[in-house]
């Protein structure tokens, strides 16, 4: 894989990972039992959308349509976020959306 997620590719969920809320926070829980907790509302919803059915760039368009930010800073910073969840091995990275 590259050293960072690419914006036309798609991000989809590792098979055994899930990601579920538990009161305030939000837990993602890899195959191994492994926990990532602490995402913020933003990381959430990018989580949420990682279901390998539409590219990164394409899923930030859906944020930005969502709450009006700017692409260029979201895309940046949904890749970043993308390329750690990818490095952590709880997503992968699709060359083909699903």
């Amino acid at each position: 894989m590259s050293t960072e997620f690419a914006a036309d590719h798609a991000p989809r969920w590792r098979e055994g990972v899930s990601g579920q809320q538990f009161g305030r926070d939000f837990i993602v829980l890899d195959a191994e039992g492994n926990t990532l907790r602490g995402l913020n509302g933003t990381a959430i919803e990018v989580w949420e959308l990682c279901d390998g059915t539409r590219t990164a760039r394409a899923l930030v368009e859906q944020l930005v349509q969502r709450h009006g930010w700017n692409v260029e800073q979201v895309l940046a910073d949904t890749l970043k976020f993308l390329t750690e969840l990818a490095r952590l091995g709880l997503i992968d990275e699709l060359k083909e959306v699903a």
